[in-house]
């Protein structure tokens, strides 16, 4: 949650405690409701749309300080999970 802009990947998060893949991904989904991966989005969008409102950065530093390496892939997503496009966002919910 804190560093939604690191390359994680499920086997990398395994690995760092010390079980498989599968049994994190299982645990992970008892416990809070959701895949491991779904979380890391939901963060990365989360940390997106605090910066599209509170900086001035455009677009794809912002998909890049989100751990996004494509713009086109984080305005997919975003898209996805807000109903709108990043500029959208701003330009609607700017405060």
């Amino acid at each position: 949650m804190n560093n939604p802009q690191f390359t994680w990947t499920v086997a990398k998060m395994a690995e760092q405690l010390h079980v498989s893949p599968g049994h994190l991904q299982l645990l992970y989904k008892q416990q809070f409701g959701l895949s491991c991966m779904d979380d890391v989005i939901a963060c990365r969008i989360r940390k997106a749309k605090d910066l599209l409102l509170y900086t001035d950065h455009g677009i794809s530093e912002i998909a890049e300080q989100c751990g996004y390496l494509y713009i086109e892939h984080f305005c997919r997503q975003f898209r996805k999970n807000t109903g709108m496009t990043p500029s959208q966002f701003r330009n609607t919910n700017s405060p």
